[in-house]
């Protein structure tokens, strides 16, 4: 059941209407007349959808185009939606409308993002390039003018209708009023008259297209219209489907058969295009395994897990197709399988290992680099300190112990005294009763008071010396 639509484009030789539902996130076909009914919609591209927002037909090569601003991406489906593939996803930061030019082979698309613009590309993804970039913001519809060679937009923040020739020149403004375009989303054109919705207002308007004149509102009262198109078999004049021009069909191609840009009259008219993950081989029309998935088979083939068998395999593109850009990797998850085997096989000498490449190998010269400086550097200092330490000339000096006397009603003073009789002495002299080490004052009462300690030179002092009456100190002439 339809549940919010947002793009449309018609078939009119087929009478057909095809739509993106962003609520359901696909992409549905039906006849005209049938397409109320939920019964005869049919789901054309149901998987791999973020957020649709645009949509175009090429009727003569039968394929479909669409924007998808969840996964930035502009991507091709053939008519039936069985054959896809992601043509731009790079430098794309809100996709929104979509128009396709089938008789010349290019396609145009609008972009409101960060820097808003209108570009232009071959059907094919080919030959980008920029039509619009300055004095734009959010351009959300634009349509083509193929009998005039133009191109229109409406831009919602500026209020303004505009076109341009389709390569990006003489530009015009047709409509530019904050009243009258309160919210223009899409438009359309066909001969003299510009179409139109608001979404603010909830109408589709109609306007002359050369004086931007006779406003008048066709549809009120709607709820929130979104895309318009025109029915009319002018708006799809018929041309040569370049892809089954001779005897062969969809042009030798063995996937998609793609309208190549019309350039010169030497251009290609169209060019095969492979499902993401393949490229084209080399006659240019069958798929071979892309890059992506000859080096899943080489980091298979060189890092084989325990048990892996040359019956193994691992996964080709039917299995594990590389998802484009915007799909989750988690959506893809790889699975191994192996046939089965006798006898497990023996195991790969040494020699028949893969050395490592140039790329590893590079990428370790700065590690080593920095461990061998940061080596070199740590020696350096360490002769450094020892040459330091062994040049440098040092005095070392005994700390003096000394002993503090304390008598009632005599202040405190320490003397340090030496004997003029050293070479005298012979006997050692004990400490007195009641001297402790490290204490002052403890013990005995009889203590003298004053103490002769050494304090270095030449000559060792034997020993310490006590008297009763204050030394005097004498110095060696």
């Amino acid at each position: 059941m339809l549940k919010n639509a947002v793009a449309l484009d018609l078939d009119v030789a087929n009478n057909r209407v095809f739509w993106c539902d962003r609520f359901h996130r696909k992409i549905y076909s039906a006849f005209i007349h049938e397409a109320s009914d939920p019964s005869q919609q049919v789901p054309l591209v149901d998987s791999s959808l973020q957020t649709p927002v645009g949509l175009a037909l090429d009727w003569l090569q039968h394929n479909l185009y669409w924007t998808d601003s969840g996964d930035k991406s502009i991507s091709v489906a053939s008519v039936d939606g069985t054959k896809r593939r992601v043509l731009i996803n790079t430098d794309l930061s809100e996709p929104r409308a979509i128009a396709l030019d089938p008789h010349h082979g290019f396609m145009y698309w609008s972009d409101w993002g960060t820097r808003a613009k209108i570009e232009k590309a071959g059907m094919n993804g080919v030959d980008r390039q920029v039509l619009v970039a300055d004095n734009i913001e959010w351009p959300n519809g634009i349509t083509l003018d193929v009998a005039n060679r133009r191109l229109y937009w409406v831009d919602s923040k500026l209020h303004h209708i505009a076109s341009v020739d389709l390569n990006g020149a003489h530009r015009r403004t047709h409509i530019s009023s904050a009243e009258r375009l309160g919210h223009p989303y899409a438009l359309a054109v066909f001969e003299d008259r510009i179409y139109w919705t608001d979404r603010d207002r909830a109408a589709v308007f109609m306007a002359n297209r050369l004086t931007g004149q006779d406003i008048h509102a066709l549809a009120e009262n709607l709820n929130d219209p979104h895309d318009i198109v025109v029915f009319h078999q002018l708006r799809q004049p018929q041309g040569p489907d370049s892809c089954n021009l001779g005897s062969v069909a969809n042009g030798g191609c063995e996937y998609l058969c793609l309208k190549a840009p019309q350039i010169t009259e030497h251009s290609p008219k169209y060019t095969c295009a492979c499902p993401d993950g393949q490229d084209l081989g080399p006659d240019m029309r069958g798929c071979v395994p892309g890059e992506a998935d000859n080096e899943l088979n080489d980091m298979a083939a060189t890092s084989s897990p325990p048990g892996f068998t040359p019956g193994s395999r691992a996964i080709d593109a039917e299995d594990f197709p590389v998802p484009s850009v915007g799909v989750s990797q988690a959506d893809a998850v790889p699975h191994l399988a192996t046939a089965p085997s006798g006898s497990p096989e023996p195991l790969t000498p040494l020699s028949t290992l893969k050395t490592v490449s140039s790329q590893e190998s590079k990428a370790l010269v700065p590690i080593v680099a920095t461990v061998v400086f940061g080596l070199v550097c740590a020696g350096a200092y360490l002769v450094w300190r020892n040459w330091r330490r062994n040049s440098t000339k040092s005095m070392n000096f005994d700390n003096p112990v000394y002993r503090k006397t304390t008598g009632e009603g005599e202040e405190d003073e320490i003397h340090i005294g030496r004997t003029d009789a050293m070479s005298h002495h012979a006997h050692h002299h004990p400490y007195p009763q009641g001297v402790g080490m490290g204490v002052v004052g403890a013990g005995g009462g009889n203590c003298p008071q004053f103490i002769a300690l050494p304090l270095g030179g030449s000559m060792p002092d034997p020993g310490t010396h006590w008297y009763t009456e204050q030394p005097m100190l004498s110095t060696a002439k």
